[in-house]
């Protein structure tokens, strides 16, 4: 009588899923009746430059063929590519040629449209009259991105004119600057200046710099409704015949349709105009990702020239289509690996439930109790067990994809250079650890001082209501995502001091502030009251009381809160990308631009799948990282055990 509930649940369990099974299959079949529905899915990522005109597309699609859904995000042709690679994405936007890597991986291109990446410039420049009438070629272009000979806009027009050139470039692993860059023999590697995330950050950069130069995608230097030149920008004209001025010929600038028809005529020069592609690993063979592609070859080109991107050409659409029909239709693109990762969490919730119920079939109520405490005492270990493992995986695993780097380069080669350009070989992560480990410390020396006397008032000197009003604020503040605290640096701090050290230091400091206040806070509070009385009525004064018994007793705890802090902005990734410069050079002063290890991986990551040994060195950095927070974390043992020791 006992079980006959257990059974019935059973029972109606299997009743239920037998029923949806049914349910499934007519549906299944009802499909394939249908035949020419379309109900699956198309997922793509990448180039920043193709993601405004495939909006569109994809909004056109998903209206033709409600059933299907498309997701879309940008972040950059690396990754984009990277995503394609392994699998994550149908499709990846790129804008730049595929690499006899990425072929060899089974990328295939679809050319899609035509634009061009243009060099930009802010339009309250004081000499824009000059600028535009003069132009730009790409001999100049590689003085002021590459060799760095051009540092004042009177040396690119020529006169006596000393306001300087303040040069802007990617930091993100993009198809943008590589056509940029390869329109005066160099590679994105090469171009020197301040680094910025993605063409928004670009233009944003350029727009609130006087004197400020940088390039964009067309789609991005143009307003997307009146297609002309995005207020606070202006186009610099590319001087084609070199003859030091802009003729009537090369001024096609005003708006985006201009440019275009400029670029179809063949008038730009490409590079740094060039194709736009979509890139599937693969000929595509599931009937919806075969259909989108198919619709953006032939209906979607319709969006192409209303957004100001240039129609493929007849022969192009006629290969692509040639390769979509050669393709062996099959069900699915790639496996869907969902119904098994459900599968295996039922399996191990299954084997925990039956655990658990043995206990329910045991004889008496001594037994099951000494089961228990037996069963909980080995979940215990195992997950304590557990976190030990997967610390060892984690280095192992980073170990074995890092070691082919060491097949070229030696460990004193890759921590001692200076130089990072992965397409030559070179991997050199001095200035990445050196700038981690200086915007690290300067941090925690700024919020230190300033988080443990806020903690001491608050906690010995502070009202009780003005805690309860303090204390919610410092949790909503270190609650809050680090993006917000980058947008927060590019508002406040980089107009005054750039994209530099002492501006990513200082957004750090303020992110991990309340962080620091609240655990000091936290422990202090745990510091017993008769301590504090003891100390006082000795006759020491009330600071002295906190200084020597309060902070004295909460020593080990303010050493975790600081290897805690340590930690956090040893591994902070966006909010120092968006503020830091990203150039690859170990900061001589507070002023100047760097990089770190984490935004090293966040922005180069993508590119790894079109270089050799880039896999292994993003690893590596990743291993460096990890290496680096438990160096702290055992520094700091090593401290506390010193401290107590002596105190005991």
């Amino acid at each position: 009588m006992y079980f006959r509930p257990i059974h019935t649940a059973l029972l109606i369990a299997a009743l239920l899923v037998g029923a949806s099974g049914a349910v499934s299959c007519r549906q299944e079949a009802s499909r394939r009746q249908k035949g020419a529905a379309l109900d699956g899915s198309v997922s793509i990522s990448g180039a920043f430059a193709l993601y405004p005109l495939a909006v569109q597309w994809t909004t056109d699609f998903a209206e033709k063929h409600p059933a299907a859904r498309v997701d879309i995000s940008a972040g950059g042709a690396g990754k984009g590519m990277t995503d394609v690679l392994n699998g994550m994405v149908d499709f990846a936007m790129l804008s730049r040629e595929l690499h006899d890597e990425e072929r060899q991986k089974g990328a295939v291109d679809f050319a899609v449209g035509r634009d061009a990446v243009i060099p930009v410039l802010s339009s309250a420049n004081p000499l824009l009259s000059q600028i535009l009438a003069h132009g730009i070629t790409a001999g100049d272009a590689r003085k002021i991105w590459v060799t760095g000979e051009y540092t004042t806009w009177g040396q690119l027009l020529g006169t006596e004119d000393a306001a300087p050139i303040n040069v802007y470039t990617r930091s993100d692993a993009c198809g943008a600057a590589q056509t940029f860059a390869a329109w005066f023999g160099a590679t994105q590697e090469d171009l020197g200046g301040t680094a910025v995330y993605g063409d928004p950050g670009i233009s944003k950069a350029v727009i609130g710099d006087f004197y400020g130069i940088g390039f964009n995608n067309m789609a991005y230097a143009y307003d997307s409704q009146d297609l002309r030149v995005q207020p606070g920008l202006a186009v610099l004209p590319i001087d084609i015949d070199g003859d030091g001025a802009i003729s009537d010929g090369e001024d096609f600038y005003q708006t985006r349709p201009m440019l275009a028809a400029a670029i179809e005529a063949d008038g730009f020069p490409a590079p740094p105009a060039r194709n736009l592609y979509l890139v599937s690993k693969g000929a595509p063979t599931d009937s919806t990702i075969a259909a989108f592609i198919r619709y953006v070859l032939t209906d979607g080109q319709d969006f192409n020239e209303p957004n100001g991107f240039v129609r493929i050409s007849r022969q192009s659409t006629r290969q692509s289509l040639h390769l979509l029909r050669s393709a062996r239709r099959q069900s699915a693109h790639r496996r869907d690996s969902t119904g098994d990762a459900l599968m295996l969490l039922a399996a191990i919730l299954f084997g925990l439930a039956a655990v658990v119920s043995v206990q329910f079939f045991l004889p008496d109520r001594n037994t099951r109790r000494v089961y228990k405490q037996r069963l909980s005492g080995v979940l215990m270990f195992v997950l304590t067990l557990s976190s030990l493992l997967l610390l060892a995986a984690m280095l192992a695993c980073l170990w074995i994809k890092s070691a082919p780097i060491f097949e070229h380069n030696s460990l004193h080669e890759l921590l001692t250079g200076t130089q990072w350009k992965p397409s030559q070989g070179k991997f050199g992560f001095q200035p990445f650890i050196r700038g981690t480990l200086a915007v690290t410390l300067i941090a925690i020396l700024i919020a230190l001082p300033l988080s443990l006397l806020t903690a001491i008032y608050l906690t010995e000197y502070a009202r009780p209501m003005l805690r309860r009003i303090v204390n919610p604020a410092l949790d909503i503040l270190a609650a809050l995502p680090s993006v917000i605290y980058g947008v927060w640096g590019i508002l406040t701090l980089i107009p005054r001091f750039g994209y530099s050290l002492l501006t990513a230091s200082l957004v750090l400091a303020v992110m991990v502030l309340p962080i620091l206040i609240s655990l000091f806070a936290e422990i202090f509070s745990t510091v017993s009251q008769d301590l504090r009385d003891a100390s006082t009525s000795l006759g020491a004064t009330h600071w002295q009381t906190t200084r020597k018994v309060v902070v004295r007793k909460s020593l080990p705890g303010i050493f975790a809160a600081v290897v805690l802090a340590l930690s956090k902005c040893v591994g902070e990734t966006i909010a120092v990308m968006m503020v830091c410069g990203c150039l690859p050079h170990a900061p001589g002063s507070l002023f100047d631009p760097f990089h770190t290890l984490p935004a090293l991986i966040g922005n180069n990551y993508g590119e790894m799948a079109s270089i050799p040994l880039y896999e292994s060195a993003i690893m590596f950095a990743a291993l460096l990282l990890l290496l680096i927070v438990l160096a702290f974390n055992i520094l700091s043992r090593v401290i506390l055990y010193r401290i107590e020791k002596n105190n005991s």
